[in-house]
């Protein structure tokens, strides 16, 4: 009797947090999927309704050399931005790791990205990079590095779907998720027994060697956990590319969640932007299943 007393306090507990979940999450995503199925034009909805289309809206988007793009542009992006950040990340950690002068100060300025909402972040450096009006540009030129104003933003020039643009708005991504890495990996640091390095310094070890044989390993959980949170929600990304190139230029910066916001809002096509973000849920899974089979596999 009291076991299950207790049981049912514990489901009274996780139900608020389940229902909303159920609300704000399970049920837009089956409404989603649903319409990826149908034809959903809000230009001829009153007139033809939704009728049930099956794969055509899927065929639509694999003929669409602009969706080709922006799925290969937002793998780029996802593999750009989580090899970027993890590498500073574990940087930055190992040196707020270690005693010195001023420690707490530098760490709360490492923080101070993750404390600016991401629209309001992407709307500066949008300035920042300005072509002609970038402060960066002003002092490159000063310093007499360049000749002529960088179209950091607005270079058309690429190499195959790499461009400017779009190792700009990644490094911007990075610099807006470094807090979270260097906090997680910093924490994965200080739960590491300091013994551990001791025998490492009395066997002879270089610092090369206890870092690549000892602080990795121990940190791959840490990593894992990382590269997983942070592959999955660039997937889906939306607010510095948006906000700082619509997905211009010439669709260079383009990834599938600015690609599926201008089919549902700028074209109307809500059946096309529900495919595409179909699209987004099957390769997040699929990072969700290699996740929970890596996690299988070390238990």
């Amino acid at each position: 009797m009291l076991e299950s007393r207790k049981n049912i306090f514990c489901y009274l507990m996780v139900a608020p947090a389940l229902i909303l979940v159920i609300l704000l999450g399970i049920l837009p995503m089956i409404q989603s999927l649903r319409m990826a199925f149908v034809e959903y034009n809000l230009l001829t909805l009153r007139t033809k309704g939704t009728p049930f289309v099956g794969l055509d809206n899927f065929e639509y988007l694999f003929s669409d050399s602009v969706f080709i793009q922006t799925l290969v542009q937002t793998i780029m992006f996802v593999v750009i931005v989580v090899g970027f950040v993890i590498v500073l990340g574990v940087l930055a950690a190992q040196v707020l790791n270690r005693q010195f002068v001023g420690r707490t100060f530098l760490r709360t300025t490492f923080l101070l990205p993750w404390f600016i909402p991401p629209v309001i972040a992407a709307g500066i450096w949008r300035w920042l990079l300005n072509t002609n009006l970038s402060p960066i540009n002003s002092v490159l030129s000063d310093i007499g590095l360049i000749n002529g104003n960088i179209g950091f933003l607005t270079d058309t020039t690429s190499i195959g779907y790499f461009s400017l643009p779009m190792l700009v708005v990644s490094l911007v991504r990075t610099w807006n998720g470094l807090p979270f890495v260097t906090v997680m990996v910093l924490a994965g640091l200080q739960s590491i027994p300091s013994d551990i390095y001791e025998a490492a310094d009395i066997d002879g070890a270089s610092s090369w060697q206890k870092f690549t044989r000892l602080t990795l390993p121990l940190l791959r959980p840490v990593l894992v956990v990382i590269a997983t949170l942070l592959s999955i929600s660039g997937i889906g990304y939306f607010e510095v590319n948006y906000v700082m190139t619509g997905g211009g230029p010439r669709d260079l910066t383009n990834i599938l969640g600015v690609y599926a916001y201008d089919q549902a809002f700028s074209f109307y096509r809500f059946d096309y932007a529900a495919a595409a973000s179909s699209v987004i849920l099957i390769l997040t899974s699929f990072i969700a299943f290699f996740y929970i089979r890596y996690l299988l596999k070390e238990d």
